[in-house]
Order: C-alpha cells, then structure tokens, then sequence
C-alpha cells in the first residue's frame, strides 16, 4: 500500500486518467441520443432537417468535446484524515465529503468503452443513501484498488478505535466467537471460492430460464419502443405493413404456427444473449465478512455485500433446471447497500447441492430446517385459482359460441383443471420456523424458497379481509431492510400464534438486524 501512494498519492487531490475525457464524451453523446432520436422522429419527413442536421453535427461535436474536457478536469478527489472528498462541476461547482465510516460497500465497475481504454469505474454506496451516493468514472485499474484498500483500511481502523472506546479493550483481544471479532476481522484471513460459470454453465443457465417471461418482456419492449416513433414509420410503411396483415390472416393457422415458432426461436435466443451479458465469467467468493460477486460481459460489475447486511435469501429453480442439478440464488441486502446491488439483487444463477449449502451456511452459520412448520390452506388455492379462471374463460366460451356453437364448451374444462393445479401449489406452501430462522417454502412447478434470521425482521403483518375472515384465513407478511414477503391463505388461529412467537424472537434477540 504504500508503494502505491507514492506513485498515486490519494491524499492530495487527484483527476482521473485522461483518458476519461473520452468516457465523458461518450456519456454527454448518449445524453444527447435521445433527444436526437426524438426530433428525427419528429422532423424526419422534412428534406431541409437533413441539412440542418448536417450542418450542426460539427459544432455540437466540439460543444460535447470541450464539455467533456472540462468535465474531466474539474474533477479531483482525495482522502482527508477519515473522509473522501470530490470537487466537480462545469458550471456549477459541487463539494462531497464522505465520512469512511458511512461507507457500506465500494463497486469497481466497467462497461466496454471503459475495459477497451484500460479503466474502470469506482462506486461508493453510504448508509442512509437510496442510490449511488459517488461515482470516479475514469480510473486506472490499479489507482482503483488503491482507493479501495485505503478507504477500507480506514473504515477499519475507526472500527477498531471504536470498540477500544466502547470496551476499554484491545479488538483483538475480544472473544474470538464475539460479534465484534467478526465485524473488524481481516477479511482475506478465510476465503472460500463458491462458484466460478464456465461457458457450459452459461449455456444451461440460458437454456433453463423462464423463456415465457423472456418472450413477453421482449413483445412488450418492440410494441413500446415502436409506439413512441409511429408517426415516423407509419408513413414509410404503412402500405406494406397493411398488406402482409392481409396475407398473414388469410394464411389462417399457418401463420399462427408460424409465428409460435418465431416466438419460442426469440424466446429461447434472448434467454441465452442475456444470460451471457449478465453472468459471463461470473465469479463467487465467500469471505469472512462478504459475499463478492464479479460478473457481466459488456459491463463489468464487482458486488461486495457484507454478510451482516444480507437480510434473506431466496433460491429458485423449474424443472429444466432440476433436471441438471442447479438452482438459483438471490442474496438480497438491506437497501442501504446501494441502487446497483438492489437492482440485480445479486443473482447467483446456477449452484449446485453443495454450493448452495456452503452459501447458506456462510451467510446464515449453523442454518437448518426448523422444525414447527404452518402449512398454508390449499383448498383456498384452489378456489381462487378456479375462479380467476372463471373470470377469463367464460367470456371467451361466449364469444366462441357464436362460431363454434357448443364444442366452445370444451374450455370449460380447462376451469376444474386449473383448480386443480391451484391445489396442487397450496399443499407445498410451508412456513417452518423456529427461535432463529424463518424458511418459506411454496410451488411445485416452479419451486421457490426463502431464508430469513427471525431477528433480521422488521415487522409482520397479519391481514384479512371480509372473505378471508368468513373463511377462518389471513396473510402473514413478513417486512425486512430489502423488502417484504409474503404467505398467503393461512389458517387465522395458526398464524396469530406464528405472529406472536416471532413477535417475541425478535424482541428478546440480541442480535442486530443491520
């Protein structure tokens, strides 16, 4: 460490490399897009835009390199005693000081602009902080880590004056079992490789996700971003489009085939496109103190989550997945931790048997299934499901009728079968719990199951309505730092005495839940 703030000294104000510049340019070049790409849309049908156009691309090129210029060089950062301080800001000059004492975690990112230049990106999140509270855009790798480890280094060195201050003791002659031990020791002093995806991996992760969600999320993205230009293609195309329609409906059952293929070829090509930018080269490791994921293609993203601020996981996995021994996890932190780790809910998204106990037993020491248990009402499954299948089937049958007549009768069938599979999902709904742990388990299908520390809870709300209360049932809704869960249809005498059981686990736990 020393070595290298001589060569980078962090205690003096520093800029970024100069490189920067041109991830600053190509950030005010993206700001720009849109609103070019609105008065395209807008003035595209007019000859004379093409020349306005051409003629101001070159001053509004100089503009954004000059801003970027400037941008780059008032920007310097530094640390002060037990504080970082950034100075920016072209026309309007900004001051932020950090205390490194309210740092939770720091991120070292990068996109592809910033791995072809030989940067990266380095995001500090603080307590108290929704989003991002800073962002150095522009470092040089090993600048990056300096930061990093000096900033840590202080983090942990106030920790330390803290608990001599607290306990008139030495840190390290605590009990090693003590909760203080754990939260100043050295992190590097037990590191365990949990997961490294290999190409393979990948392709089975892309092979196994959920291809219906995928296809829908993609229709529903065309049909948006093709909404906001109608006005522009519609001119362009709209004889063409009127007369492939009209060859599409009188190709009849044909084209319906057709495009299901097309769908389930998208479906299935989105899954595995995605799955390689998100998890390529996904690396896990478990430390003493944090889970650290690296991960991403085209930006590359590094999650550092402090063990003490993961307040549940949740693991799922369906059949394709089962089938070849994996399940997912996601680690979801308090939202303290910052906007990108609550984004990607640090997703982990193929472990085997093995490695998903490691990562319990890591997170959560000494994890096992409790032994009371709450079973939810799988007859109320089954009603809501035959129901809301009620809804939407009737309708349908009667527009059938007019042309089917009465073999439209037959998607009456699908009404008692949905109700079926409704009871099917009720009877693996489970809340086992105990003193010290919450696991919810529920789905059939698509099998989903949750562990949370009672102590990490927040609070729980028991609700019911004039139906449910007909019916002797309610929901139990458990509320965290990284949201709320919920179980539905439970019996109401057997969840008031869940309710007060671990209304009284948290309150005598000496744990804390942050």
């Amino acid at each position: 460490m020393p070595d290298q703030e001589m060569e980078f000294d962090l205690l003096t104000p520093q800029r970024q490399s100069l490189l920067g510049v041109v991830v600053y340019l190509l950030r005010n070049f993206r700001a720009m897009l849109t609103i070019l790409i609105t008065f395209v849309a807008i003035a595209a049908s007019k000859p004379a835009f093409w020349l306005i156009a051409g003629i101001a691309i070159i001053p509004i090129a100089i503009i954004l390199a000059v801003l970027a210029y400037y941008q780059y060089r008032n920007f310097t950062f530094h640390v002060s005693d037990n504080e970082l301080i950034i100075h920016k800001g072209v026309f309007f000059k900004e001051r932020t000081v950090i205390g490194v004492d309210r740092i939770q975690s720091i991120q070292v990112t990068e996109n592809l602009v910033q791995r072809v230049l030989g940067l990266v990106a380095l995001k500090v999140d603080t307590a108290g902080s929704k989003g991002n509270e800073l962002e150095i855009p522009a470092l040089e790798v090993k600048h990056a880590n300096a930061l990093k480890e000096l900033l840590y280094t202080r983090k942990k060195a106030l920790a330390q004056n803290a608990n001599l201050s607290a306990d008139g003791v030495l840190s390290d002659e605590l009990e090693p079992g003590s909760t203080k031990t754990h939260e100043i020791a050295d992190e590097d002093e037990t590191e365990k490789k949990l997961v490294h995806l290999s190409l393979w991996d990948l392709i089975v992760v892309g092979l196994t996700e959920n291809h219906l969600r995928t296809g829908f999320i993609a229709i529903a993205f065309v049909f948006g971003t093709l909404s906001q230009y109608k006005d522009v293609y519609e001119s362009y195309l709209e004889e063409s489009v009127d007369e492939y329609a009209l060859q599409a409906a009188n190709a009849g059952l044909m084209f319906v085939l057709i495009m299901v293929v097309v769908f389930v070829v998208l479906s299935l090509v989105i899954s595995i496109v995605r799955t390689f930018l998100r998890f390529y080269d996904l690396k896990a490791v478990l430390k003493l103190q944090a889970v650290e994921i690296r991960t991403g293609l085209l930006k590359r993203e590094t999650f550092r989550v402090p063990i003490r601020k993961i307040q549940f996981v949740q693991w799922e996995s369906n059949p394709l997945r089962r089938a070849v021994g994996f399940e997912s996890a996601k680690i979801k932190p308090s939202n303290s931790v910052g906007e990108t780790a609550q984004k990607q809910s640090i997703e982990i998204p193929a472990l085997k048997k093995e490695q998903t106990e490691m990562l319990a037993q890591g997170i959560f020491p000494g994890f096992h299934q409790p032994e009371s248990v709450l079973k939810g009402d799988k007859w109320a499954y089954s009603r809501i499901a035959a129901m809301m299948s009620t809804i939407l089937i009737l309708p349908l049958v009667a527009a059938l009728f007019i042309s089917l007549g009465y073999y439209a009768l037959v998607f009456l069938a699908f009404i008692p079968f949905v109700g079926a599979l409704g009871y099917y999902f009720g009877k693996t709904v489970r809340i086992f719990y105990d003193r010290d742990y919450i696991l919810i388990k529920k789905g059939w299908f698509f099998m989903e199951r949750i562990v949370l520390p009672s102590y990490k809870l927040q609070s729980i709300a028991l609700k019911q309505n004039v139906f449910l209360k007909r019916r002797n049932l309610c929901h139990l809704q458990f509320y965290t730092a990284a949201g709320a869960r919920s179980v539905r249809y439970l019996n109401i005498d057997e969840a008031q005495a869940i309710y007060n059981y671990l209304i009284f686990c948290v309150e005598s736990s000496p744990e804390p839940w942050m």
